[in-house]
């Protein structure tokens, strides 16, 4: 907070890309307490690599188990990403990707919980069926020195590159739009 950083979305889980297995992020709940302890806003997000509506919202479900006591101040966000031509989603459609975004994020509505659709700018343009999602938040990651994209979005992630005091790797830098 010191350092001018005023929220953090902490990663409470994953999918596998491979064997698809649920993974818990052993250290989210270190995080939740430190970013609460500073006074910083905190959102969640899980690392999905869903295949089916099915297993977006099991995904939301593990997700939301692993935040049991939270209080969220901002969304909790479905982060699907591609990994490689090896991986099980390799060859995901834009209708079914569309359809498991649609499921995880009226899953987290159901259980209270704000949903937010994280994506870069060519799964938008290449993959997710935007117009069927604008429901829901956008986070956006868009690594340039200025942002134009076609819809409007909450939040802007601008670099992968950012430093900030007490973390020893690169950081992902966010600004919040609205």
């Amino acid at each position: 907070k010191r350092a001018g950083v005023e929220f953090v979305f902490i990663r409470v889980g994953w999918r596998g890309s491979g064997e698809g297995t649920l993974n818990a992020d052993k250290r989210a709940q270190e995080y939740y307490r430190g970013a609460k302890a500073a006074g910083l806003k905190v959102g969640a997000y899980f690392f999905s690599q869903s295949i089916s509506p099915a297993e977006a919202k099991e995904e939301a479900n593990f997700a939301m188990s692993l935040m049991e006591g939270w209080e969220l101040d901002l969304p909790l966000v479905y982060d699907w990403e591609y990994v490689s031509s090896t991986s099980r989603t390799a060859n995901m459609d834009s209708r079914t990707l569309t359809d498991c975004t649609r499921a995880f994020c009226r899953q987290v509505e159901y259980h209270g919980y704000r949903p937010m659709v994280y994506f870069n700018t060519s799964q938008a343009r290449n993959l997710l069926l935007l117009e069927e999602l604008t429901e829901f938040d956008f986070w956006l990651a868009q690594y340039r020195d200025g942002m134009d994209f076609e819809y409007a979005v909450d939040f802007w992630q601008y670099t992968g590159e950012g430093s900030v005091p007490g973390i020893s790797v690169p950081v992902d830098i966010n600004l919040w739009l609205k």
